[in-house]
């Protein structure tokens, strides 16, 4: 039995499991044009294999061993000259993409915006839809009229779209595997930063489009825009503020639930008090369809997508297989660690080893076998994803498309399959460039098996795309397609009687 001194300490680091960047501005950031020698970055580079080697318990999870000392070489071939802090950025990219985590942090200590962090006052003004390697304008945020929304870009200062495409979407880490549509999502929401860091800046833009329904290219000049006009723009798309977790009827038989996450703590919502209130109200309500919808739900706390399973069963069922973690020993790096919680040291003690030799830490319920809810739902299920559908949210969709439980809707979930690493994170400086470094503590594997696509996420039974003109419009795609498809299942089964 464990103490409720012990419980608290452990809930107080289990706190910390969406890690979203801790460290604090730091005044001696090196500025923009600042170059570091080969050797400081030689160094650097040295101590992320280091750090990644003795913390990150899910390393060789998609890549080999072997590939990684190979990318760590050609890496360091390429460190031979004076670099910036955005240029050992770049080159170092590549190995933070070989990991297929998207729970790792790679970000600059100091940076005044969660995603953009250089040339933040010539940033890329267009937001582009992407279809395959074709791009179309949905917003212009330099708020010129030149080109008409919709148009296809054809080029961008010169290089093709397509070249573009090719160039960039190698660069996105925030994935899990080889998962495909968070990619593109991620392209589609931040192409100023990735255009910004790995293409470059200019002061104006040279645009080649072609306007919709026309065959013909054109060109326009748009200016570049600054982060504080993006910032602007975040504010005014803010959404109004509502409950996380909330239930509306879109007809007397089909109930929405949508979650935006599950990062949710007693003092925000009671949600185990929500869910059995809303899961009691559709089930009095004999509601024959539930659509949950889990688009941009990034996650949180794993046990809620657990509780969430288990009022969809009535059958026992297991959530996770098993969970490793890195070595019991301290780690080499200590004094480059940026912030640790005050009980990680007791944490640390409770680590202990498997049959086979690895570490685990069992003070987790969601390693143990999971109750079914006394009425769960019974009734029809459909869920909802996207690329950002991550983490704990990706978990939950795993288990209840292993047991064959709900029907998917939309796009490949980022997070993947058989788990992923997440949990807590240490957060290390480098010793030279100021880039920071944050590497997940807890490697899950799923209580899933039989699906064959080992790399990636929960792919849907029906996917659906957007084009450009359904997001000018402003269009819920999957919602309606969903709608039809209950629609059709109703007139099947009237048929039928």
């Amino acid at each position: 039995m464990k103490s409720t001194f012990l419980k608290r300490c452990l809930f107080s680091l289990f706190m910390l499991g969406s890690y979203p960047g801790l460290s604090q501005t730091n005044p001696t950031a090196p500025a923009a044009t600042q170059q570091f020698t080969p050797a400081q970055l030689q160094e650097d580079l040295h101590f992320m294999h280091q750090v990644l080697d003795e913390a990150h318990p899910g390393m060789y999870r998609y890549t080999s061993k072997d590939r990684f000392e190979a990318l760590f070489d050609s890496v360091a071939k390429t460190l031979n000259r004076p670099m910036t802090q955005q240029e050992f950025f770049v080159a170092a990219t590549p190995l933070i993409v070989a990991l297929k985590d998207g729970h790792v942090k790679w970000m600059p200590r100091e940076r005044k915006h969660g995603q953009y962090y250089y040339n933040l006052d010539q940033l890329f003004p267009l937001e582009l839809h992407f279809t395959g390697k074709q791009g179309h304008l949905v917003y212009n945020m330099a708020g010129t009229s030149a080109i008409p929304v919709g148009a296809e870009i054809v080029s961008i200062n010169g290089l093709p779209t397509e070249k573009m495409v090719e160039k960039l979407l190698p660069t996105v880490f925030f994935s899990d595997g080889n998962s495909q549509a968070v990619k593109w999502l991620s392209l589609d929401k931040f192409l100023p930063f990735y255009y910004g860091t790995y293409i470059g800046a200019s002061r104006s833009y040279e645009i080649a489009f072609r306007a919709p329904g026309s065959s013909s290219v054109q060109t326009a000049q748009v200016p570049a825009v600054t982060l504080e006009t993006i910032q602007k723009l975040e504010k005014e798309r803010e959404k109004p503020k509502q409950p996380p977790i909330r239930v509306a009827y879109k007809d007397q038989n089909t109930a929405l639930l949508s979650i935006d996450n599950f990062n949710i703590y007693k003092n925000e919502m009671d949600v185990e008090k929500v869910m059995k209130d809303i899961f009691w109200q559709m089930n009095a309500k004999n509601t024959q369809h539930l659509i949950i919808d889990l688009r941009g739900n990034e996650g949180g706390i794993d046990k809620w997508g657990a509780l969430l399973y288990s009022y969809l069963t009535d059958k026992k069922f297991r959530y996770y297989d098993s969970m490793l973690v890195p070595k019991k020993e301290k780690f080499t790096f200590e004094k480059n660690i940026i912030w640790l919680p005050g009980m990680y040291p007791l944490y640390r003690r409770l680590i202990s080893k498997t049959k086979g030799g690895n570490f685990t830490f069992r003070f987790k319920k969601t390693l143990r076998e999971q109750k079914p809810q006394k009425n769960p739902f019974k009734g029809e299920v459909y869920i909802l994803t996207d690329g950002y559908s991550f983490s704990v949210t990706s978990e939950f969709c795993a288990i209840a498309h292993h047991h064959k439980r709900a029907t998917f809707i939309g796009r490949e979930t980022g997070g993947g399959y058989y788990g992923n690493t997440s949990g807590f994170h240490v957060p290390v400086k480098l010793p030279n460039t100021d880039l920071e470094l944050a590497v997940p503590q807890w490697n899950y594997f799923m209580a899933v098996s039989g699906y064959p696509h080992k790399d990636r996420g929960i792919l849907p039974d029906y996917p659906v795309e957007y084009t450009a003109q359904d997001l000018i419009q402003k269009r819920d795609v999957d919602l309606e397609f969903t709608m039809e498809l209950i629609k059709s299942k109703r007139a099947s089964s009237a048929q039928a009687k």
